[in-house]
């Protein structure tokens, strides 16, 4: 159920726009359109290759002289010039991994995953885990004598917990 919810927010498939655990990505770009490239899925933990495909079709690597990065994006050098590219589709390629690493920021890591995305994931990990531990049929359940039991209608229950789940996640969310 965690790997599911985790799923369901985590990365390029899910709907946070950010990357929680460790992964390898990569961004294709058609064209030279800035000197920064924002990149999708933060926090970056490194940049693994840029490159490009020049006029005649062969792949080029750009110098890491040439760009520097910080957590969310990488910045191409001011001397750098864009050079003509292949008329392909997307022939501007960088590869990075990212995620929260667990390693501390001051010692050049991106952190362990925020507690608010943690919390968030339990709450709804416990929402899947009441749904298959009552009667979505009955809102009552009632034996005289021995006491009445009162289940949360799950539809109701279901909006509460997504709502708590997107105020816990909002501060960190990326619109790709």
């Amino acid at each position: 159920m965690i790997a599911a919810v985790t799923a369901e927010i985590d990365g390029p498939d899910g709907w946070l726009g950010r990357a929680l655990g460790p992964q390898t990505l990569e961004l294709s770009l058609p064209c030279w359109t800035y000197d920064f490239l924002p990149l999708p899925f933060p926090p970056l933990i490194e940049v693994t290759g840029l490159t490009y495909l020049d006029v005649d079709g062969v792949e080029q690597t750009l110098d890491t002289a040439d760009w520097s990065n910080d957590s969310e994006s990488v910045w191409l050098s001011r001397k750098w010039r864009f050079p003509a590219l292949a008329k392909q589709p997307d022939p501007i390629r960088l590869r990075y991994r990212a995620g929260y690493n667990g390693v501390a920021v001051k010692d050049g890591g991106t952190g362990p995953v925020p507690a608010q995305v943690k919390q968030a994931i339990i709450l709804s990990v416990q929402h899947i885990q009441s749904l298959g531990a009552q009667n979505l049929f009955i809102r009552a359940d009632e034996v005289d004598g021995i006491g009445r039991r009162e289940y949360t209608v799950s539809d109701q229950a279901g909006a509460v917990i997504r709502k708590a789940s997107e105020r816990l996640l909002s501060g960190l969310r990326r619109y790709v």
